[in-house]
């Protein structure tokens, strides 16, 4: 056969690239021949744990095995090299080369080296699943041990009647065959001896509402008294799958009642026989008996009764989204819900035995204001608005538990997160004076219309009589001019006022920047901020609602002053604001952009994707609603458009508002 370079070079690049598959596999894969490792990859080299594979040269596979394992695995390499192929992994141990032991199970094949029989291994870490392995087999024993040591017969039921579990006791006492999943055990047949259910059977009203139930029976099919204890079955769905039975013989305590009464018979014979005096002490021995037996009758049905009550209340008081924490006197938490603990983000068990102002607040002495000192003092309930942080606000009730001398012994102390509450409030009592000052100021606009109109015509006619007589007028012009910026104020003021509801309409932007400044710009040089406005001359008229859009520029130049005023709070250089617009296109659609700058405090990155939320606030308690934003961002979307926010704290925050220009470009 001819030499075919090419053909050895495809040969020689096929086997490189099944020696890289290998040699970086993350499965540890080794070959012996002759006891001799003459393989191993590197995943194979770490397992073992030499730095690399040419350290095991010469080396069997064997020398790394623990001895107790060294034989079988001799004689699984044994038949793997003779061609067997139904030979199961082993489970062994190894020597790392660090000298620790490692649980590892190991597969083999055959294939052939250098035309003799050899052994392809894998090794696969077991450790993890050898200790699961071990945990669950104890925590299975565990649990099997003290489900069979109850001396009280347990059987669970399906929805059947099926008894699928027993423990050892019910299996003894109801002479219950081995359960093996295979055959069919009625609970009918072992507790009563019957082929159905009988009549009235509480366990089956049990099945059907799915409430627990406890009644006594005599069963003659087992002689004896039995006291049943049938509570349901869910799934993971809160499905009822079945039932529980919980059994215990009580034939002890019957027979006991029943010498009792036969005692009790006897004493009445006695008494009838004996002295006044006797019978009169009989009557006192029959009532503490009677008592005695009342009592232990109570004790009984109430035992099982408080053990479901207590759980059902601790479920309960949980389950209340409110926070719940019963205080001593020296205010240490004795008892705290889920809720307490989730909202301080502690577990309810770290709580126990912590003073409260330090787990709640981090404070070293206790809250002023404190409902449950002054409950402590007054014994009465007590409340009390309490800020736990800059942006929450809580109402905390306090009540007290007096014990029956009527001191107080603890105070349950139940909070409540009122900060929506306040701030609905705050943005009603806002919108309601809002309301108001429109009002009054619309009121306030018309009365100034009128003087000013005659002022504006008094000017005119000073003009006029001026320009007969040759005179200088520039005073009257001036009083013309001032009380045309008054009357235009004037006007501004009544449009933002005025509450409309017509459809959108093509505005000339400017006008609404005019009219927006109009009513602000007094204020902004009230407080030293330097104002920059470049809109371009030419002008752009946009579809829109002239009031919503005013009230989005109010809202954004309101909360840029605040962050203005709050960085400097005099006058200052860098005390700027600017605003900007221009026209621009977004995949081949005009838009017009308008940009709000200022060298304020910022906004915190972890929250700047909140304060569009409603209710959400930076500012001080009751400075501010958290409405604005939220509001102006919905306005803008209603308009088509998008607000943006880009802010870095402490250095300054932008606000950009992208509006749709009309589709025909109308200007």
């Amino acid at each position: 056969m001819a030499y075919n370079p090419e053909l050895e070079e495809a040969l020689h690049d096929s086997c490189e690239q099944y020696r890289q598959l290998i040699d970086n596999s993350p499965i540890a894969i080794g070959a012996e021949f002759e006891n001799t490792i003459v393989f191993l990859n590197s995943m194979g080299a770490r397992l073992i744990g030499v730095p690399d594979p040419a350290h095991l040269a010469g080396k069997s596979f064997i020398d790394f095995v623990q001895s107790d394992f060294q034989e079988p695995v001799t004689q699984y390499f044994q038949q793997i090299r003779e061609g067997s192929t139904d030979a199961s992994p082993l489970e062994i141990k190894i020597h790392r080369g660090d000298g620790t032991l490692l649980d590892v199970e190991i597969s083999a094949t055959h294939f052939t080296y250098q035309n003799n029989s050899a052994v392809q291994f894998t090794l696969y870490v077991i450790s993890k699943r050898k200790k699961m392995e071990a945990l669950i087999y104890q925590s299975k024993q565990d649990w099997e041990e003290t489900f069979h040591t109850i001396t009280d017969m347990i059987t669970v039921h399906d929805k059947d009647f099926n008894i699928i579990y027993a423990n050892k006791a019910a299996q003894e006492t109801l002479n219950l065959p081995p359960i093996d999943g295979t055959a069919v055990y009625k609970c009918f047949m072992y507790y009563h001896g019957k082929d159905c259910p009988p009549h009235g059977c509480p366990s089956c009203n049990c099945l059907n509402t799915g409430v627990p139930s406890n009644f006594e029976i005599y069963e003659p099919h087992l002689n004896m008294f039995i006291e049943i204890r049938s509570m349901p079955r869910f799934d993971k769905n809160n499905q009822l799958v079945g039932l529980i039975h919980i059994a215990r013989d009580v034939s002890q305590r019957k027979r006991a009642e029943e010498a009792i009464r036969k005692v009790k018979d006897e004493l009445e014979l006695r008494v009838e026989e004996r002295t006044s005096t006797l019978r009169m002490i009989n009557e006192q021995l029959k009532d503490e008996i009677a008592e005695r037996k009342m009592a232990v009758e109570a004790l009984q049905k109430s035992e099982g009764k408080f053990r479901n009550l207590s759980q059902e209340f601790d479920a309960l008081l949980n389950a209340i989204p409110d926070s719940l924490i019963l205080l001593s006197p020296d205010l240490k938490i004795m008892w705290a819900n889920k809720a307490a603990a989730a909202a301080i983000n502690k577990d309810d068990s770290e709580l126990t035995g912590q003073y409260c102002y330090s787990s709640c607040r981090n404070l070293i002495s206790p809250c002023d204001n404190c409902p449950t000192l002054r409950s402590f003092l007054s014994g009465k309930e007590e409340a009390a608005e309490i800020s736990l942080s800059q942006v929450t606000i809580w109402d905390i009730r306090a009540f007290p538990i007096k014990d029956e001398a009527g001191n107080v012994k603890s105070v349950i102390e139940l909070g409540r997160d009122i900060t929506e509450k306040v701030n609905l409030e705050a943005g009603a009592t806002r919108t309601r004076h809002l309301a108001s000052l429109g009002e009054l100021a619309a009121g306030v606009a018309h009365e100034i219309n009128n003087p000013i109109n005659n002022i504006i015509n008094y000017g005119q006619i000073l003009i006029d009589e001026f320009q007969t007589e040759n005179r200088d007028d520039e005073i009257a012009r001036r009083i013309i001019r001032d009380g045309d910026r008054i009357a235009t104020i004037v006007k501004s003021l009544l449009s933002f006022a005025r509450i409309r509801k017509e459809e959108k309409c093509l505005m000339p932007l400017h006008e609404i920047f005019s009219d927006t400044l109009s009513l602000t710009s007094a204020q902004i040089r009230k407080d030293g901020i330097h104002l920059t406005v470049d809109i371009p001359s030419k002008p752009i008229k946009i579809p829109v609602h002239p009031q919503q859009i005013q009230q989005v520029f109010l809202n954004l130049i309101s909360n840029s002053r605040f962050a203005l005023n709050q960085k400097y709070p005099g006058t200052h250089e860098n005390k700027i604001l600017e605003i900007t617009c221009d026209e621009i296109s977004i995949h081949g659609q005009r838009y017009v952009r308008i940009v709000f700058l200022d060298n304020g405090t910022g906004i915190n990155a972890n929250i700047i994707d909140k304060v569009v939320n409603p209710f959400f606030s930076t500012k001080p308690n009751r400075m501010g609603t958290g409405l604005g934003l939220s509001i102006s961002h919905g306005i803008i979307s209603e308009h088509g458009g998008k607000l943006l926010i880009n802010s870095v704290e402490g250095d300054f925050t932008i606000i950009t508002i992208n509006l749709p220009i009309n589709g025909n470009g109308e200007e």
